[in-house]
């Protein structure tokens, strides 16, 4: 299967080459609100080809070396892990100095430490928001200081961002509508039958764009019913829960849609506890696609558990936000919104060479 190529116009189109995907191991993380600062030069062999065009010490535009801010929302979700890892990589591979915090799933913390990141006077701030409106304060407080925001898989509602790096997560909703709408298709001879879409976390625009794309593509298929659309949380237990609730009034379901892998495992774990789980090829088994490409998600699939997900690959993409910031502090032009390609994953592909390039980031770290 190829790379999904959908994109809106808003985005920037990724041209780098399969080749120049390259992975780094996670360091060690730890979940802490406070700040933890590393200064790092560009001496990793494995860099990408960018990132090793960058000085061993890359200086803003006032003649100092960069430091930038980093806020990611949670690293209780391996996905944001994966983030973090990215954001170490790139700022190595830059010669930046980095500053993180992590807000543990704490909108007004996030708020709090991204303001006092812009006390402790970094040049380039970047928020991964647990809320795209919470986040505003923050943004706006940067814009006033003149330092520049870096969004990374999640944006602002407000204020001005220089860049916001991320997946396309419209085309990963639709894409995921219509890998559905096949396999129903297959299954019945036309598309046809009941399903289920576990919403992401709401106020994020990852979950948003995700809903719309699945949303608008579904409607496509007038014989497709969405029987309950309930919100997942990118959380499992939430996941859990509302799954067992909805398998509990409806005794037929073809399909589910999970806006995040964590919400497919959780609706996996209900299907088993309610004896409704068959094997694939069964004809009362029930379809399950998520997102992300967790480690959780790649054992589901090659276990039978999960059919697919569309893998995103937090290492890069944040390693790819960290190479704009260079752009920037040289006064180069960057993306304002800039698209990192997807790879739907399933029993039929997940061990190929194009998913080996590709890269099953969720392997590459720990939690």
């Amino acid at each position: 299967m190829a790379w999904n190529s959908e994109r809106f116009d808003r985005w920037s189109k990724v041209g780098a080459s399969t080749g120049a995907l390259v992975f780094c191991a996670a360091a060690a993380l730890n979940g802490c609100s406070k700040s933890e600062t590393s200064t790092t030069a560009s001496t990793d062999a494995g860099a990408s080809a960018a990132a090793s065009a960058a000085p061993a010490a890359a200086a803003d535009a006032g003649g100092g070396k960069v430091k930038v801010g980093f806020s990611v929302s949670t690293l209780n979700n391996a996905f944001f892990v994966g983030l973090k890892s990215g954001v170490e990589k790139g700022a190595k591979a830059q010669g930046f100095e980095l500053v993180q915090t992590n807000a543990n799933g704490d909108a007004q913390q996030q708020v709090n430490d991204a303001i006092n990141l812009l006390s402790q006077g970094v040049t380039a701030l970047v928020l991964n928001p647990i809320d795209s409106k919470a986040i505003i304060p923050a943004v706006e407080k940067a814009n006033a200081m003149g330092i520049p925001v870096f969004t990374l898989d999640r944006g602002s509602d407000g204020g001005k961002v220089t860049s916001f790096v991320a997946s396309d997560n419209v085309a990963l909703g639709a894409t995921g509508a219509k890998w559905i709408a096949d396999q129903l298709t297959k299954r019945y001879g036309s598309a046809k039958g009941n399903v289920v879409d576990l919403i992401g976390l709401v106020g994020t625009t990852a979950a948003t764009d995700r809903e719309k794309g699945f949303s608008d593509e579904i409607a496509k298929y007038p014989d497709i019913k969405v029987v309950a659309r309930q919100e997942g949380a990118f959380d499992q237990e939430k996941s859990l829960n509302a799954m067992t609730n909805i398998l509990q009034k409806y005794p037929q379901i073809d399909a589910v849609f999970g806006a995040n892998d964590d919400n497919t495992v959780g609706a996996e774990k209900a299907i088993d506890n309610a004896g409704r789980y068959k094997p694939l090829g069964d004809k009362d088994h029930i379809m399950i696609i998520g997102a992300d490409g967790t480690a959780q998600a790649l054992s589901a699939i090659r276990a039978g558990k999960q059919d697919a997900t569309i893998s995103q690959n937090p290492i890069e993409m944040s390693a790819k936000a960290l190479s704009f910031i260079a752009d920037y502090s040289a006064k180069k032009p960057v993306p304002a919104n800039y698209a990192w390609p997807t790879l739907l994953v399933d029993k039929s592909n997940i061990d190929s060479d194009e998913t080996r390039k590709y890269g099953l980031w969720s392997e590459q770290v720990s939690q």
